[in-house]
């Protein structure tokens, strides 16, 4: 992996999103409340704007103790929010990818179905994983209809936030889908996932995952053209 390379790419993914973009700012090229933030890519747009921190691997990410104070004073702004992407090599994904075929509108639906029916039935954390898996096809599928590349090895965050800052999402779906996937990381690793009284009950998660997924899928069909 080239990390200037990939740099490159993603300041052109936020310039797409029509954001004035700099790379590598200065602290006279961050908003005052930033001038301390070490981050690889400023973009503003209108009065705010978004500050990226980009890091090779979850590792390099783990090992910088600014980014939750980043995100937190970056939040306080109005107009203003905090990405941050990591680079990982795909060569491991790319030989487990072999043979996989992407969802179609059918196995998308079905998974919705099987999620639905085992929230039902009280089988939340296990529809909370179908539901996401939906998602996941379902973004990938809509960033490929607006000419983005999307395949194995998408980060499920970075996709979330393309289409966010696309304003393909809606910030209190933003915030659900962030939340549920966080829960759903929790799951499928072996950790518990009970949601305090606080919380987003993960029912009501696999509800936003579906009203998401199935706008996605049809904003993601070619406009049919009147004969």
């Amino acid at each position: 992996m080239d990390f200037e390379q990939e740099l490159t790419r993603l300041a052109d993914v936020y310039r797409g999103h029509g954001y004035g973009v700099t790379v590598r700012p200065g602290p006279d090229q961050l908003p005052p409340f930033a001038k301390d933030f070490r981050v690889e890519i400023v973009g503003r747009r209108g009065a705010g704007g978004v500050l990226v921190a980009v890091k090779k691997n979850r590792d390099d990410f783990a090992a910088d103790s600014n980014m939750q104070r980043y995100a937190e004073l970056a939040a306080a702004q109005p107009g203003w929010r905090f990405d941050f992407a990591l680079l990982e090599p795909q060569t491991l994904g790319a030989r487990e990818s072999r043979g996989a075929k992407e969802f179609s509108d059918d196995d998308i639906v079905v998974s919705l179905d099987q999620a639905e029916q085992l929230s039902r039935t009280g089988f939340s954390r296990a529809a909370l994983v179908t539901a996401w898996a939906a998602l996941e096809a379902a973004m990938r599928m809509r960033l490929r209809a607006s000419g983005q590349k999307a395949g194995w090895g998408s980060m499920p965050r970075e996709m979330v936030r393309e289409l966010y800052s696309a304003g393909l999402l809606s910030p209190d779906e933003f915030q659900q889908i962030e939340t549920a996937l966080q829960r759903r990381t929790q799951i499928v690793h072996g950790y518990s996932s009970q949601p305090d009284d606080s919380d987003t009950p993960e029912a009501d998660l696999v509800r936003v995952l579906g009203d998401v997924t199935r706008r996605l899928v049809s904003e993601s069909r070619p406009v049919k053209q009147p004969a």
